[in-house]
């Protein structure tokens, strides 16, 4: 590949990362981008993905952790992929006073999620043990997610670029270290006001939400997975839309509880 093609494919990533960005925060919806854009491919994606990032850093937002996406089997054959992908989170995605905002989204729909809190950063080769070792608490969290694409309708790729999705994140008030359980086997209940929606075994995100965490510290092509990192594993149930007035909640055995009111 010539140093033009490249340079081309930089602009070009840049400025599709730059709509998406500008998209999110006027609340519109633009075309995919597997519908418009010639030979769009995995690296690509998450180079669009990574300049999006930096568009929020240059912003004055900072990175706090990454996200998981198509880990369960289900969603995974729902779009036609064998592996997950990942994005990343910003300090501005965390909602700290349990209360989500619509009119701060285009598309929101709410997904139950054990969450990570890393003391060690992982390596590159790291197992699920390594996870679970490095770990200083494990979290139960909903995660808003958000699209840019019309009608809430993407590939795979799309996906990728949108930065897998990421809308905002409730996280519980306490963090338990996993120690003397196994993950895979925990049971999640969401609920929306107060009537039971999904539920679910931690075995949906990958067979093993260590695992999960683990397969994006492999995975990553930029700056890995850190110490004092949060990490989000992947969706239990069926992502549901979201309302005003809406009372969501998850409760996630062992782990604890998370809840937030839609306005």
């Amino acid at each position: 590949m010539s140093h033009a093609v490249v340079t081309d494919r930089a602009t070009e990533s840049r400025r599709l990362a730059d709509e998406l960005h500008t998209t999110r925060l006027a609340r519109n919806e633009i075309e995919t981008l597997t519908s418009r854009v010639p030979g769009l491919d995995l690296d690509w994606a998450y180079e669009i993905q990574q300049a999006g990032i930096d568009l929020r850093l240059a912003e004055g937002e900072r990175l706090v952790g990454g996200k998981l996406g198509f880990t369960s089997v289900a969603m995974q054959r729902a779009m036609g992929v064998d592996s997950p992908n990942y994005g990343w989170l910003t300090g501005s995605m965390l909602i700290h006073d349990r209360a989500v905002h619509l009119d701060q989204l285009i598309h929101p729909k709410v997904e139950p999620e054990i969450g990570f809190l890393l003391g060690t950063d992982l390596q590159p080769d790291c197992t699920a043990s390594d996870v679970l070792e490095a770990t200083i608490g494990v979290f139960p969290c909903l995660e808003i997610v958000d699209s840019r694409f019309r009608d809430f309708r993407f590939e795979p790729l799309d996906n990728i670029a949108d930065n897998s999705s990421a809308g905002l994140l409730v996280i519980g008030d306490a963090a338990v270290k996993p120690t003397g359980f196994d993950l895979a086997r925990v049971g999640a209940v969401m609920r929306i006001n107060g009537q039971v929606v999904g539920t679910a075994a931690g075995a949906a995100a990958l067979d093993d939400p260590a695992e999960a965490v683990a397969w994006m510290a492999r995975s990553t092509r930029t700056r890995g997975l850190r110490s004092g990192d949060l990490v989000i594993s992947g969706g239990l149930t069926a992502p549901v839309d979201l309302e005003a007035g809406m009372l969501v909640s998850v409760e996630i055995d062992r782990i604890g509880e998370a809840h937030f009111r839609v306005i």
